[in-house]
């Protein structure tokens, strides 16, 4: 993955601004003020990593295929940051979110700064990834004890709240009984309330409808003599077949209201109050039956609960003896690769100018990935106690070997990494990023000279007039800006040539 362009209109630094990057290792510096951290920032936007400090910032990204995430496209990936109302992210003018960004680049993209400690959580995780490449059947084992071990805890989770419900099983079975039984004395219909209201509605209007069809009746009993006539009126044949529709319908309305004999109106009105009360209760008729269903198998499983405990007890212990049995193997295979883990460690640590490291093995409580608990310190201090200087160097060290696990190209994004170190430390972590430059795209801000010496490329924030630009040195405009790192404002003959002797391998 390559960024080939940048842009930034209307950031606290830039107006406009357009950062055409180039792949290795570009180095990023400016007196303090000039905009430097304002451009990591938008970068870090783009990719979730920030908030956005920018109206648009916007970047084409080469080099990755996001079909996996069901984003199609041959050509170059676009992603957009727009902060108006709101901000807003885009992946190829498809509208995304802040969250899915981050999670689709987090594989491609490396963060390294002062308060990031992902790298020293990961320690074990990258121990074990480094096993798996050189032996072939630890992932493997290493998936089932973690299967396992999920299923043991979802087991042992399951078998707590069966301990809980037992010791008051008896007032469970009680209350749901209770619910159940109420539910069945009723014996609740789909359809049966909206029956029962409407009987109601023609028994309360029954006599009233019977006294209008009656007097109705004298005016269909003369229909005969008009249909009689009208039969004899051409066209007018609808009218006649209008009337007979009109009688039919007065007489079945009166059929059916004299059926209406009902001896028990109190035992409806009753039926109704009752089910009214199941409804307000459980939502609908249909709700309480399905209430009723779930309450049975709740009874079911607490009348089975002995049982049922039983079978998880066992399910547990065999668990148990396959996870000790897998952690077991799990440790022999980690301890017989820890001195490789070492060596890799105390290489990169020897780069970096750092204290040899010191790596154990320490027997732990079961957990997701074992019984180890491995702990490396720098010489005989504890991480904790590490400077800034040496915690991001080991932080780097440690990225080093992911890398070299992961066989993958990205992005490293380093925010003043050589901050605070001496000219021989910052000197081994420009020597390191610069290998790493060959398989990954790095931006770095530095203040220090030894790294911009071994960038392959050199940007300098300038800010003029309030606004800030960013330039891509040559060779020239690199030895003036490594001098003014080394002597400040008042650039020195002295600190001319300290550059021009770093710089002497650039044509």
């Amino acid at each position: 993955m390559v960024l080939n362009r940048i842009l930034i209109k209307d950031s606290p630094s830039f107006k406009e601004a357009i950062f055409y990057p180039h792949k290795g290792f570009n180095v990023i510096s400016g007196v303090s003020g000039s905009g430097k951290s304002v451009l990591m920032e938008s970068i870090l936007a783009l990719f979730g990593f920030k908030d956005s400090n920018a109206r648009l910032i916007e970047c084409e990204i080469s080099g990755i295929s996001l079909e996996d995430y069901g984003i199609l496209g041959d050509e170059d990936i676009v992603l957009s940051v727009v902060k108006k109302d709101k901000i807003k992210y885009f992946i190829n003018n498809q509208s995304s979110s802040k969250k899915r960004i981050k999670e689709i680049f987090s594989h491609y993209l490396h963060y390294v700064h002062s308060s990031s400690t992902t790298e020293l959580d990961d320690i074990l995780y990258l121990f074990d990834l480094i096993i798996s490449k050189l032996d072939s059947d630890f992932a493997g084992l290493l998936k089932s004890y973690k299967d396992s071990y999920v299923d043991f805890i979802s087991s042992k989770n399951e078998l707590n709240k069966l301990v809980d419900d037992e010791k008051r099983v008896n007032e469970l079975k009680e209350l749901i009984s209770f619910e159940i039984n109420q539910i069945q004395s009723i014996n609740p219909k789909i359809g049966e309330y909206e029956n029962l209201i409407e009987l109601k509605k023609d028994l309360s209007k029954r006599e009233k409808m019977l006294g209008k069809i009656s007097l109705a009746k004298c005016t269909v009993d003369g229909f005969a003599n008009l249909i009689s006539l009208l039969e004899n009126i051409p066209n007018t044949s609808h009218y006649s077949e209008a009337l007979r529709e009109i009688d039919a319908i007065i007489r079945d309305e009166e059929d059916r209201l004299l059926l209406l004999e009902v001896d028990d109106i109190e035992g409806i009105l009753n039926r109704i109050e009752i089910l009214s009360k199941l409804i307000y209760k459980y939502g609908s008729i249909g709700e309480s039956l399905e209430y009723l269903d779930r309450k049975k198998q709740e009874l079911e499983y607490y009348e089975n609960i002995s049982f049922n405990k039983q079978k998880l007890e066992s399910k547990l212990e065999k668990l148990s003896i396959l996870l000790r049995d897998e952690a077991k193997e799990i440790s022999k295979i980690r301890l017989k690769y820890l001195d490789f883990f070492k060596e890799r460690v105390n290489y990169y640590c020897e780069c970096l100018m750092l204290n040899k490291a010191n790596i154990s093995l320490f027997s732990k409580d079961f957990s997701n990935d074992g019984v180890d608990l491995l702990e490396l310190k720098l010489g005989d201090s504890a991480i904790s106690t590490l400077s800034s200087g040496e915690f991001n160097r080991l932080k780097l060290a440690l990225l080093c070997i992911g890398i070299e696990c992961s066989n993958k190209s990205g992005i490293i994004i380093l925010d003043e990494i050589d901050a605070n170190l001496s000219g021989s430390e910052s000197d081994g972590v420009a020597k390191v990023l610069s290998i790493l430059s060959s398989s990954y795209q790095i931006f770095s801000i530095s203040h220090q000279a030894h790294m911009p010496s071994f960038a392959d490329n050199h940007y300098l924030v300038k800010k003029s007039d309030e606004k800030s630009d960013i330039i891509l040195l040559d060779k020239e405009g690199r030895i003036e800006e490594i001098a003014r790192m080394i002597s400040g404002k008042t650039i020195t003959n002295e600190a001319i040539l300290f550059a021009r002797e770093k710089l002497q391998h650039i044509k």
